[in-house]
């Protein structure tokens, strides 16, 4: 019975696991269920999304505007799209979509209902349009190169693509969103290094470690190689119930990346994604985690805790008076808390008060 279970997950949400990550997974009998990797990589039960009491569904109908607070465009992606594959939701920046393609499809990923091969809203069509929007708004400085994974394209594929990005001179910045410096470390190669420097804008190069086994010798060798080619280190973690919710685990995580030359500057707090509810943990508990690490961390090496307000709202620090707790209940197996929340400088609008509804186990 499990089995089918998972067979018809695994048809729900794709599956692929590079041996290199496999590899770093806990075989023996009493780590293989709390293994931080093996949660990240392969289908579990949990991702069977719950049937919410109705208290929780009167929550998340007056946060927004539906009975289960789960989205397959969990922030706004899609709808913010300003063109076919480039989202645009802060002024100066856009994010262009470049591949549905991954080494390693996260079960926790926010984007996991629109890598399916059924959902291609994001990915279809040629980029020649997004190209010429970008071309037309001259108050874009930045942008951001997402997936999928972009580094699941050809080395030759980039070079001709960034060359196109160079014939638009009011773009300064790309910054370029890949997981494979931790799923794939081997894709980070010299030709990819040259490739991406001596550009006329900045390339920065995003990674997503989540937990310190994942900073392996390999892919420590490789982010050192790329930043002695010039290229600019940044990584973004999301925190996660039994996977890294736990001071020591980040403290180390983080230290260890800012010694690396590798800037942490985001802990996503976890987004309403379909099949993502076991990851869930109270907003309070990160906080209370931020907290403990800002005692700890430099602050270089600490990150900005954010939550992304559903359907594009924009990112918010959930370490400010941005986000207001107004009600906690724990009852029938869940806690839940109501928040109000107050926008950022998005390019529609800003400060407006939102409600957010967070739940999870107990």
């Amino acid at each position: 019975d499990e089995a089918a279970k998972l067979t018809a997950l695994g048809e729900r949400y794709r599956v692929r696991v590079p041996r290199y990550y496999a590899s770093l997974m806990d075989s023996s009998a009493e780590g293989r269920a709390s293994c931080p990797i093996r949660r990240q990589a392969l289908p579990a039960l949990g991702e069977e999304d719950p049937v919410l009491p109705p208290w929780a569904q009167e929550w998340s109908r007056l946060a927004f505007g539906r009975p289960e607070p789960w989205t397959s465009d969990a922030i706004g992606d899609v709808a913010k799209l300003a063109a076919p594959r480039l989202t645009h939701r802060y002024g100066n920046r856009a994010i262009l979509h470049l591949s549905s393609l991954c080494a390693l499809y996260c079960r926790f990923c926010f984007r996991k209902s629109h890598l399916n091969d059924a959902e291609r809203t994001l990915y279809d069509g040629s980029l020649e349009p997004a190209l010429k929007y970008l071309a037309a708004h001259t108050e874009i400085r930045e942008v951001i190169l997402t997936g999928g994974d972009p580094l699941s394209l050809p080395d030759a594929w980039l070079d001709r693509f960034f060359s196109k990005l160079e014939a638009i001179p009011h773009l300064k910045q790309v910054r370029l969103h890949s997981r494979m410096s931790v799923t794939l470390p081997a894709r980070l190669t010299p030709e990819l290094a040259a490739c991406l420097t001596n550009r006329s804008f900045t390339v920065s190069l995003v990674s997503h470690f989540n937990h310190p086994k994942e900073l392996t010798a390999t892919a420590r060798a490789r982010l050192a190689l790329f930043r002695s080619q010039g290229v600019a280190l940044y990584n973004q973690s999301v925190l996660m119930k039994d996977i890294n919710d736990n001071a020591d685990v980040l403290y180390t995580l983080f230290q260890e990346l800012f010694e690396l030359g590798v800037s942490p500057f985001y802990l996503h707090h976890p987004d309403w994604t379909p099949g993502t509810f076991d990851f869930r943990l109270p907003i309070a508990t990160g906080q209370a985690l931020w907290t403990r690490l800002a005692g700890r961390l430099s602050g270089p090496a600490l990150p900005h805790y954010v939550l992304d307000i559903p359907e594009g709202g924009g990112k918010i620090a959930l370490t400010t008076t941005a986000a207001r707790r107004l009600e906690t209940r724990t009852a029938d197996g869940l806690g839940g808390a109501l928040y109000e929340l107050i926008t950022p400088q998005t390019r529609v609008e800003a400060g407006i008060p939102r409600l957010y509804a967070e739940f999870w186990k107990v």
